[in-house]
């Protein structure tokens, strides 16, 4: 039997990409003879002709599945009911705008077959980017690198690429209702590797990935890989507290010296506003430590409102007796 493998396709107002979309995808499919391919399209709430283009394609493609959300909900969920929907023992998400090549399928099922369980897509540079976008993008990178932990989110790396049935059923499973697909693949692990690729332009058409979506999609990454940012008052609370000792210690320096003569300052030190100041400080360093010990008891409310399983099992080898 050959493997059966399902390609997931978001989709929201496309119609101008999917003639183009479906034949050049399907000149890629059929020259993958040693696979059986099932096409999971997710109408995304679309305004345009999208939907009946996608029924009409339907008509003469019986591989074609079609998951029609009942508004648009984004692209993350859109990913999300096309893996829930499809029923491959791998899937390759992807977007219509053929900045996701379909060529690069066949190199991605080669690394499937040699074992892996997630073969990413990798942007082998980010020439064709502007400025702005590429500079915006490696500083996103760097700091999720910084603050991810053990989940190690590859760089340059979108939702095109494959993983396997049972990667599949694990991100399934994953109960956050921030869905970030980025993310939780990298969280699920099990054996990964790298395919490089140039990404050309569009297709056709116009993106809908502007800089509100890209920053929110930043946002919601960061805020699902980690709870690091809630103890930064507590990191606050240390250093006030270590500036203001440091400071205290000076001022009692300086007075001391002045008062018994010890040395003379060239200049007037008004101890009673830096006395102020202070005070002022180590009242703001105890809302600093308050609010770290709230945020430790919200970091442990956001693990468990997460609800992912403490574990993975891949396999349970035994040796038979």
């Amino acid at each position: 039997m050959k493997p059966f493998i399902s390609i997931v396709v978001p989709m929201y107002n496309e119609e101008k990409v999917i003639p183009i979309f479906f034949k050049r995808l399907n000149e890629v499919l059929k020259e993958l003879s040693d696979f059986r391919f099932e096409i999971v399209v997710v109408n995304d709430g679309s305004k345009d002709q999208t939907l009946p283009l996608l029924r009409q394609q339907q008509t003469m493609q019986t591989n074609l599945v079609i998951v029609n959300l009942s508004r648009n909900f984004g692209h993350e969920p859109a990913v999300a009911a096309g893996l829930k929907t499809a029923r491959g023992e791998a899937a390759i998400p992807m977007d219509a705008d053929l900045q996701d090549p379909p060529e690069l399928i066949q190199k991605l099922l080669e690394k499937y077959q040699a074992g892996y369980h997630v073969v990413n897509a990798k942007r082998a540079s980010r020439k064709e980017d502007s400025f702005l976008k590429r500079f915006t993008a490696s500083q996103f990178y760097s700091i999720i690198a910084k603050m991810s932990g053990k989940v190690k989110i590859p760089n340059n790396v979108g939702h095109f690429r494959l993983i396997a049935r049972k990667v599949i059923d694990e991100v399934i499973q994953l109960q956050e209702k921030n869905r970030v697909f980025r993310v939780q693949v990298p969280y699920v692990g099990y054996r990964t590797t790298d395919v490089l690729f140039n990404r050309p332009k569009r297709a056709a058409g116009t993106t809908h990935y502007n800089y509100r979506s890209m920053t929110k999609l930043a946002v919601d990454a960061i805020l699902a890989t980690t709870h690091v940012p809630l103890f930064w008052p507590l990191w606050f609370w240390f250093y006030l507290s270590l500036g203001i000792g440091v400071s205290m210690l000076a001022q009692l320096t300086l007075w001391l010296g002045d008062a018994l003569g010890l040395f003379v300052l060239g200049f007037n030190v008004d101890h009673g506003l830096w006395l102020i100041f202070q005070i002022l400080g180590i009242v703001m360093s105890f809302l600093f430590l308050f609010l770290g010990i709230i945020a430790m008891y919200v970091s442990k409310i956001y693990l468990e409102v997460q609800n992912r399983p403490f574990y993975i099992i891949d396999e349970v080898y035994r040796k038979e007796i």
